[in-house]
């Protein structure tokens, strides 16, 4: 997952459906604490903690920061399903495709003209696809919350991304939920192992962290306190991003739900905002994949439309006749040309484009 990622808040909405209207509750920003500042508290051995804090001590969100690259996707790509369950192959694609690209962040638009203070079915529905893909699945049952939209998400080839480590495995970093906290001891971490992590620092029961776990396993047995006689594992928190800055490992995206395209273009995550904007469409400008050239960038989004293109995104939430939605990008292109099929399908689009544009794109981020 990169970016200032925001702590693991509910955001309340609603989502119509059948013409009936529904609570709905969107867990966005799993990826949880971006606070890694620390120190000040006492360490049974000083010198061990900071060998193995040594790459992300007193990090910074700003100073993690590290070029980032977004899709954007609106949710009327499952309004146009038939059914649930090709609803769901639909949302498993758009995950794995953005996680074999290294796609930092996945922003669905709600494209459906909902109210405000509403969420459209289709948004709400891909948005917990995105992000139940993205969990780890040792943490799943404990940050996803059950519900309906989830019922065939089971089914769906998994990510197998790097932060996805088995109970075998051993990594750097490690994903993990806070199980328990004591302001004067600390905090312990599920992390998919037999054991739990432990670090010094108290926060909040169900909070999702990124933990640097060091290169091998450290146990140690806590003698004081209200963990005292547990055998941990000793971890560091880390920043998110740290995995991709320190170790240009893939760490998994972030989910974002946008109201509109105005809002997904705009309000960037990122310590700065988009600085190259390309949208994709048929009608886009014709340039061959090789000739391609992109201007130099840190952070870049990519936008995909729907079943009735980026034009329906800008009608839709009144920006526009969807004439000039072109101007609403720095680069507008057609990736697919001279296509066998009269329509393209957003998932295929995706997957065709960010292939399209992976090499301009390698020599363009900074």
């Amino acid at each position: 997952m990169g970016g200032q990622q925001s702590q693991d808040h509910l955001a309340a909405c609603r989502r119509s459906s059948a013409g009936q209207k529904h609570n709905a509750t969107l867990q966005l920003g799993l990826w949880g604490v971006h606070m890694v500042k620390r120190g000040g508290l006492a360490t049974p051995d000083k010198n061990k903690r900071k060998k193995l804090q040594k790459t992300v001590e007193e990090t910074s969100p700003a100073a993690a920061q590290q070029s980032t690259l977004s899709i954007c996707v609106p949710g009327s790509v499952v309004d146009n399903c038939q059914t649930r369950e090709q609803a769901t192959i639909v949302a498993g694609q758009i995950a794995r495709t953005a996680a074999i690209f290294n796609v930092d962040e996945v922003v669905v638009i709600d494209d459906s003209g909902a109210r405000s203070g509403e969420v459209g079915a289709g948004a709400a529905f891909l948005a917990r696809i995105l992000q139940y893909m993205e969990t780890p699945q040792y943490l799943r049952k404990t940050l996803v919350a059950m519900h309906q939209d989830l019922r065939m998400a089971g089914s769906l080839p998994p990510l197998d991304a790097p932060h996805h480590l088995r109970a075998s495995e051993w990594g750097p970093y490690r994903e993990g939920i806070v199980k328990s906290s004591d302001p004067a001891w600390g905090s312990t971490f599920d992390i998919g192992l037999e054991q739990d992590a432990f670090v010094e620092e108290a926060l909040r029961p169900g909070l999702r962290v990124t933990l640097a776990m060091g290169e091998s396993a450290e146990h140690m047995t806590i003698s004081k306190g209200p963990f005292a006689g547990q055998v941990v594992l000793r971890g560091c928190l880390a920043h998110p991003l740290d995995p991709k800055q320190q170790r240009g490992m893939y760490w998994g995206y972030q989910t974002r739900l946008a109201p509109n395209l105005a809002a997904a273009l705009s309000d960037c995550p990122f310590q700065a905002s988009y600085d190259l904007k390309i949208g994709t469409s048929e009608r886009g400008k014709v340039s061959p994949a090789k000739s391609l050239k992109l201007p130099s960038a840190k952070h870049v989004l990519v936008a995909f439309g729907g079943p009735l293109g980026l034009e329906h995104c800008q009608k839709v939430a009144g920006e526009g006749d969807g004439n000039d939605v072109s101007h609403q990008f720095d680069m507008y292109l057609n990736t697919c040309q001279k296509q066998g099929s009269r329509t393209i399908r957003t998932e295929e689009a995706i997957l065709i484009s960010l292939t399209y544009l992976q090499d301009a794109l390698q020599a363009s981020i900074t």
